[in-house]
């Protein structure tokens, strides 16, 4: 099943839009000094977590794209000078039905569904800039607004949960890039926060290949949050390889 546009949660995109729209607007007004770069992916990440009904979560690669509706994730980002601003988008919708038991003898049949979008805006100020190497340090927010269920059945009955989680946390981090040779170029990015989640964090370190005008990106992300004992889901974590393409215009 394809997911549909309208599926997509209606305040992330539009906050996601009007951050574009502001930086394009910005860049008028600035007789085109801002640069701009953008960034399309495909993130292969596994799901893990914990319901507050003490279910586990736990899907790999193979079961999200096994389970997949609809992906779309990309990023884009504004420099001028020292400053940077980067806005990056991730939707999601997927689904696990798998039997499982709850002791020996007693099968059982477990299944989750979450879908949703998760948006991040950060203002990042180089702290270095010398020869090949960039250092900023950057701050922010995240906002997560997912859709999840999850329900256990057995013989005797079933229980299921099911509600909208929508957090927003503030994030501060840093992130780096560094030219390794003429085609070899490296980057990483770690941030923390808190807000709505009692915490959020990410961490990610890439590759990239240039290739015309181009960049081939490879790399690895972590991205996390403990969201405590009120939400449908306490804990939620995607972690997993990338591939993409960095091209500026």
């Amino acid at each position: 099943m394809i997911g549909k546009p309208a599926d997509l949660p209606k305040g992330l995109p539009a906050l996601g839009c009007a951050v574009c729209l502001g930086l394009a607007t910005t860049a008028q007004a600035q007789d085109r000094t801002w640069d701009f770069t953008g960034y399309l992916y495909l993130w292969g990440p596994a799901l893990n977590g914990e319901t507050t009904t003490g279910q586990s979560i736990d899907l790999s690669f193979s079961d999200i794209v096994d389970n997949l509706d609809f992906a779309l994730m990309g990023a884009i980002e504004a420099r001028r000078g020292r400053i940077s601003i980067l806005a990056d988008a991730l939707y999601l919708n997927l689904s696990d039905d798998q039997d499982s038991a709850v002791g020996p003898g007693i099968p059982a049949t477990a299944d989750v569904d979450v879908k949703g979008t998760v948006f991040s805006g950060s203002l990042g100020y180089d702290l270095i800039d010398r020869d090949e190497t960039r250092l900023f340090a950057v701050g922010g927010f995240r906002g997560m607004d997912l859709e999840t269920s999850a329900n256990l059945a057995v013989a005797s009955g079933s229980q299921r949960i099911s509600g909208e989680i929508n957090n927003w946390d503030a994030i501060i981090g840093l992130r780096g890039t560094a030219q390794l040779s003429d085609r070899w170029g490296a980057s990483y990015y770690a941030d923390i926060g808190a807000g709505d989640s009692d915490m959020t964090a990410q961490l990610s370190a890439a590759l990239n290949y240039r290739i015309n005008n181009w960049d081939l990106v490879f790399g690895y992300r972590y991205l996390t949050w403990d969201l405590g004992g009120s939400q449908v889901l306490s804990d939620l974590t995607f972690e997993g390889p990338f591939l993409g393409a960095k091209f500026g215009f």
